[in-house]
């Protein structure tokens, strides 16, 4: 009996210990937020570690985490103001260090409407 209750007991700390766990703490989760006085029809990011969707966005408006295999301090943008595409397109990401595990914004604004250019930083 004192064999069937330690064997329990270890079970369910076993349990508690899975559950415990941090979930997705060795991964990139990015979020967007709109930084213009523009609605975001449509944002789409390529980290080259992965791309999503993240649907539109008000002004100053912060979408849901995604979570990318490797992410950098910049990535693809494309967003849809009045119709229009955006675009936010690094040349290339040689030297630079992926972004370690945690939680980032990606931080889009419109530089020029007329010129079509964004502009973005990365909050940590």
């Amino acid at each position: 009996m004192k064999h069937r209750l330690l064997l329990l007991c270890l079970s369910l700390l076993g349990l508690l210990h899975t559950a415990c766990k941090k979930e997705g703490s060795d991964e990139v989760r990015i979020q967007v937020k709109n930084a213009s006085g523009y609605r975001f029809e449509r944002v789409y990011v390529d980290t080259s570690g992965g791309e999503k969707e993240y649907g539109s966005l008000a002004p100053s408006q912060k979408s849901d985490y995604a979570t990318y295999t490797v992410a950098f301090n910049y990535a693809y943008i494309k967003v849809v103001v009045n119709g229009q595409e955006l675009t936010w397109q690094p040349i290339d990401y040689v030297g630079e260090t992926p972004l370690k595990p945690g939680k980032y914004t990606y931080v889009v604004g419109v530089q020029d409407l007329a010129a079509k250019r964004l502009s973005l930083t990365l909050d940590k």
